[in-house]
């Protein structure tokens, strides 16, 4: 039997008093009252909606000065494939402002292609994750083809752009 609902804290003792056992009375006493004083208070995100562009410079990492056939391999610092994972290449407008141009994933080895990427600047998002770091700078040679050969760092999980999106 539940404890009826819109009772005050004294009535809800008192219910329990006649109605539980005192076992079922200490457990109600844990859950409804001790439980929730343990519990861990988990913020969703920095209120401030600036706060990710205050601490968190986005510049672009690709420039092409012509178009070229943009393709690589993403690999962790151990040098393990970044297997199945999603790649992503946005147009560079502002720091604030960037626009997806094309979505890849990568095969088992890590390797995608993003097929020939127009004139311009750009942002890589070499992985989806705020595990990684996005890579700086990506240099492709004034070629019709570019293979790049990315390293991901590994990002610190404790720190406060932890909270922010990835960009």
């Amino acid at each position: 039997m539940l404890l009826p609902s819109r009772l005050s804290a004294r009535e809800a003792v008192a219910y329990t008093a006649q109605v539980y056992t005192p076992r079922v009375r200490v457990a109600l006493l844990f859950v409804l009252v001790i439980f929730p004083a343990l519990a861990q208070v988990v913020g969703s995100g920095p209120s401030d909606p600036s706060f990710c562009y205050k601490i968190e410079k986005i510049r672009p990492n690709l420039k092409l000065s012509k178009p070229t056939h943009v393709s690589g391999t993403i690999s962790d610092q151990a040098m393990a494939p970044l297997a199945n994972s999603r790649v992503e290449l946005r147009t560079f407008i502002s720091e604030r402002e960037q626009v997806s141009v094309a979505v890849v994933p990568t095969d088992n080895a890590g390797h995608f292609d993003l097929g020939t990427v127009k004139t311009g600047k750009y942002r890589l998002l070499a992985s989806p994750l705020r595990a990684f770091a996005q890579p700086d700078k990506l240099a492709c040679a004034d070629s019709a083809t570019c293979d790049l050969k990315i390293t991901l760092a590994v990002n610190p999980s404790d720190m406060p752009i932890s909270s922010c999106p990835v960009r």
